[in-house]
């Protein structure tokens, strides 16, 4: 099986190849969806019991082997369909494949991010630093994880392309120039040429961003502070 490197790392799994991104989130974020997991964890284990309770008795050990080989698929049919998340990737994985379906990223052929543009921290030439205070870490499916990096990529690459036309015309000593409301008196880039700065790199998607969304996708929390 080839094995593919992604953002951080990547998990090799039966049947596929699972890329292991970890995304910087606010701490409440966080808290969210651990306890949502907590939940799912405890209904997995509920399922697990009533199926246990099924058990016939006096099998034999090939028997028994035979029964729990079908327990195991019937519990991956139920993981499959979504109706058990006992994992921050269950709970996240679906309303991942929605956000990507709701940009129209799945319904495109992307091409491979190029050789040496991937950032050591998975985050595009441009895009401003934010202090996130928790991580989390989340196995996805190759199909998707090469959705994301790829979709991320060729849709923030025109703009970091005029965001550096820009910065070659003004220079990088104005990277975190802000007038606000004040008139502009000749001197380096006006009002508005800082608010076409602030709309390209606005306008550059990280990773982070989409995951920030899925995982508010999948708690139905608002995204507006958290993406």
């Amino acid at each position: 099986m080839p094995v593919r490197h992604m953002t951080t790392c990547y998990t090799l799994l039966l049947g596929g190849v699972l890329l292991l991104f970890v995304v910087r989130c606010r701490a409440e974020l966080g808290d969210s969806l651990a306890e949502r997991v907590r939940a799912e964890k405890a209904a997995e284990r509920e399922w697990w019991r009533a199926r246990k309770a099924e058990q016939p008795e006096d099998l034999s050990p090939a028997q028994r082997a035979r029964w729990l080989a079908a327990a195991q698929a019937a519990y991956e049919v139920e993981r499959g369909a979504g109706r058990l998340s006992g994992t921050r990737s269950a709970v996240v994985v679906p309303a991942l494949r929605d956000e990507l379906a709701e940009r129209g990223w799945l319904a495109r052929t992307w091409r491979p991010v190029p050789a040496g543009h991937r950032s050591r921290k998975a985050r595009p030439w441009g895009t401003t630093d934010r202090r996130w205070t928790a991580r989390v870490a989340l196995d996805i499916p190759d199909d998707l994880g090469q959705v994301l990096a790829r979709g991320c990529h060729w849709s923030s690459a025109p703009h970091i392309k005029a965001l550096q036309r820009w910065y070659g015309r003004h220079g990088e000593a104005h990277r975190g120039t802000h007038r606000g409301g004040r008139v502009w008196r000749g001197l380096g880039p006006s009002n508005a040429e800082l608010a076409e700065r602030d709309r390209l790199q606005a306008a550059i998607v990280t990773t982070g961003m989409v995951l920030r969304a899925a995982i508010c996708r999948a708690l139905d929390i608002d995204p507006v502070p958290n993406v």
